[in-house]
């Protein structure tokens, strides 16, 4: 978690309403994305993430209590701030988290001296700066206030640093109250999660996969997450990599996990199926079982996590061709970025240790070159190399279950005894 001391955000001032003077709270900064919707919009989007913080807190079993003050203001009410603070900071829709200490005053002077003992021992040999956001009529400015406290905290510090400052002093003032931020943790941003369409993940269990379903929560989308079980994949990393996901991020949303047995498949491509063409044949098979889970679960969207050129079935080529056969909307949204930024990414939202661990699905070459540009005529002479049934087969495995109903060792309910994947 990025933990800072009152360093600098975006977004709109919120005065909430203190819960007393002196008593400390989290102050919760959406996302500036949703000031910019339509009243109607912001009032939902709102809403949800009210709904996703209080679900990540009770799932965290923190006990706590979140209001929601004036039209924008968010703040929750603990005495388990670490915990509340890490739920709120990986809830989609948050910019930031603030813990912060509410107090009256009478004078801009009375103010500063309390904010200058708040702060002294945090700029001690540090670079720091002041800032204040201000509502309500005083008899001097954010500036006169900014220059009292600074000059009051000097002789402590190693200077005044208003472009990269080590420590950022921040208090807000609405008339005779002020807030002053303690801490202050990064979140993730975004749109709150549910707020826009199911989207269906496949999932691998390595890198990319995970980061590409995060992003796609980060915009605001519900997962459900697809494994595609081989014998040199590791199935049950997978699911543990996707759990992990979904618990740490996915507050306020309900997920399901999908598994296929792709294992004939395989054996199939491997026994029929020229090298060259074998890892192409079988994206396309697994893009177009993802898109019948989809239908059948009436998702209209499927994610994965190619990324151009990284191998050679995400050649520009391949993936037109990968594309064509399927016929189902497919988001990509590590299509631009290089395997470090991804690892990079994977680092930050604290699922590449977990990912890392696992195996790829298995190359199908056996070591020969591979074509980075087959045609759609050679792909189509090798998918009539396949039974006519292989998908239908495949998919008679299909295997699901509520995330939250899952754990490790807990076996998956065939779908096809569930009436909401019914073909048709």
């Amino acid at each position: 978690m990025d933990v800072e001391i009152g360093s600098s955000h975006t977004g709109h001032m919120m005065c909430a309403t203190t819960p007393g003077e002196g008593s400390e709270f989290l102050r919760l900064v959406p996302s500036g994305e949703i000031y910019l919707k339509s009243r109607r919009t912001r009032e939902k989007f709102m809403r949800a993430l009210v709904s996703n913080v209080r679900d990540g807190l009770k799932g965290s079993k923190i006990d706590a209590v979140v209001r929601r003050s004036g039209y924008h203001e968010l703040s929750i009410e603990t005495v388990h701030f670490e915990g509340a603070s890490r739920v709120a900071s990986k809830t989609f829709g948050v910019n930031r988290v603030e813990r912060v200490i509410p107090m009256a005053f009478d004078s801009l002077g009375q103010l500063s001296k309390i904010v200058a003992e708040i702060f002294r021992e945090q700029v001690r040999d540090r670079r720091f700066a002041v800032r204040m956001k201000r509502r309500g009529s005083h008899g001097w400015t954010s500036r006169d206030a900014e220059v009292e406290i600074g000059n009051l905290l000097f002789a402590e510090s190693s200077g005044v640093d208003l472009t990269n400052p080590e420590v950022t002093v921040r208090v807000y003032v609405n008339d005779a109250q002020a807030l002053v931020v303690n801490e202050s943790y990064s979140g993730p941003d975004g749109l709150p999660c549910g707020t826009q369409r199911r989207v269906l993940a496949l999932v691998s269990g390595g890198i990319d996969s995970p980061v590409a379903a995060w992003m796609l929560m980060r915009r605001g989308c519900s997962i459900d997450y697809l494994h595609l079980k081989i014998d040199c994949s590791v199935s049950d990393h997978a699911l543990v990599v996707a759990d992990t996901l979904d618990r740490q991020w996915g507050h306020g949303v309900k997920s399901r996990f999908h598994v296929v047995d792709f294992q004939p498949i395989k054996e199939q491509l491997r026994d029929r199926v020229a090298p060259r063409d074998r890892q192409v044949v079988l994206k396309q098979l697994m893009l177009a079982a993802g898109a019948e889970v989809a239908r059948r679960s009436d998702i209209e969207l499927m994610v994965t996590g190619d990324s151009l050129g990284q191998v050679s079935s995400q050649t520009a080529a391949h993936l037109a061709q990968i594309d064509s056969f399927v016929g189902f909307p497919t988001l990509r949204p590590l299509v631009g970025m290089t395997k470090e930024e991804i690892i990079i990414r994977s680092r930050s939202i604290g699922l590449y240790d977990l990912s890392i661990r696992a195996r790829e699905v298995c190359d199908l070459s056996e070591g020969r070159p591979v074509e980075t540009a087959a045609s759609a005529i050679r792909l189509d002479s090798a998918h009539r190399k396949l039974d006519d049934d292989t998908l239908d087969m495949a998919l008679k495995s299909w295997e699901s279950i509520d995330t939250r109903e899952w754990a490790p060792g807990v076996s998956l309910v065939p779908a096809a005894l569930d009436p909401r994947f019914a073909d048709g």
